[in-house]
């Protein structure tokens, strides 16, 4: 790749390791090299960076460029899932239905399947619909199935359309009419577009090479003590587990925009001290 990407890479830029990444996975202006793109996936999922964990994960699950690791797997799609990365919320979820041989608990599953469907991913809309139609991780719920069935056959699924007509026959007409409606006007989550897309900075890879560096999940041990500051002052940051998720990075900015800083949602040195400070 040209030079200043790798500089960026070099540098510790977690985008620019997934772009090299990405490349070898693709063979894109170089030989494909999975083992080498896992090992540069690696480094961008340890610093918290949603997608390079959820490739690495799909790494580990397949066995291409690692040695097929489902376990391994699960974890770097858990980790990416809970930073806001759709695509391993769902593939998560279908760990979590046994797919690769363990017991299934399908409580987690439906969660997963319904946090990944609730952002608009059609696969995920679907196997929710099922649980509910069969009463898997959930209560069984017709309607819900219908729902979830209908969202997923709107959005071309053809076998989310037959299983929607023969979930509808246990409804009443008044029923699929209201359920018909509140499809028609159902919208999406928006997606956390950091833990779901790579994305050259505004100033292309020169840029991120020549700043200091630039890591949108910032290190375990930063984000762990921003979660535990936070949650002393009554921002909700959930759980101090290093991970830069949804839910520390809306405490984050709402400490921000309620102490006249510009509502960022990322782990700064200046964030951590800025919330001791208010501490001691």
């Amino acid at each position: 790749g040209p030079q200043s990407l790798r500089l960026a890479a070099a540098r510790g830029n977690p985008q620019a390791q997934t772009e090299i990444a990405m490349r070898y996975a693709k063979g894109s202006g170089v030989a494909p090299d999975f083992k080498r793109a896992a090992q540069w996936y690696e480094r961008a999922a340890s610093q918290g960076f949603a997608p390079a964990q959820y490739h690495l994960a799909a790494l580990y699950e397949r066995g291409r460029g690692v040695k097929k690791d489902p376990a391994r797997a699960k974890i770097w799609y858990e980790r990416a899932a809970k930073a806001g990365n759709v695509k391993a919320m769902h593939n998560l979820a279908v760990m979590y239905t046994g797919s690769a041989g363990s017991k299934p608990d399908y409580k987690s599953a439906a969660y997963w399947f319904s946090q990944a469907a609730r952002h608009g991913l059609p696969d995920s809309m679907f196997n929710l619909g099922i649980l509910y139609e069969s009463g898997l991780g959930v209560p069984k719920n017709p309607l819900e199935a219908y729902q979830w069935l209908s969202l997923a056959a709107t959005r071309g699924d053809r076998e989310a359309e037959k299983r929607r007509q023969k979930v509808r026959l246990l409804l009443r007409p008044e029923t699929v009419k209201s359920a018909d409606r509140a499809v028609s006007l159902w919208h999406a989550r928006p997606r956390d577009i950091e833990a779901n897309e790579v994305r050259a900075p505004r100033g292309g890879w020169r840029s991120a090479a020549t700043s200091a560096t630039s890591t949108p999940g910032a290190d375990t041990a930063l984000v762990k003590d921003a979660q535990k500051l936070l949650n002393i002052l009554g921002y909700d940051a959930g759980i101090p587990d290093g991970v830069l998720g949804a839910k520390t990075r809306e405490a984050i900015r709402r400490f921000e925009s309620r102490s006249g800083y510009k509502a960022s949602g990322k782990v700064t040195p200046e964030l951590v001290a800025r919330l001791k400070a208010l501490i001691s």
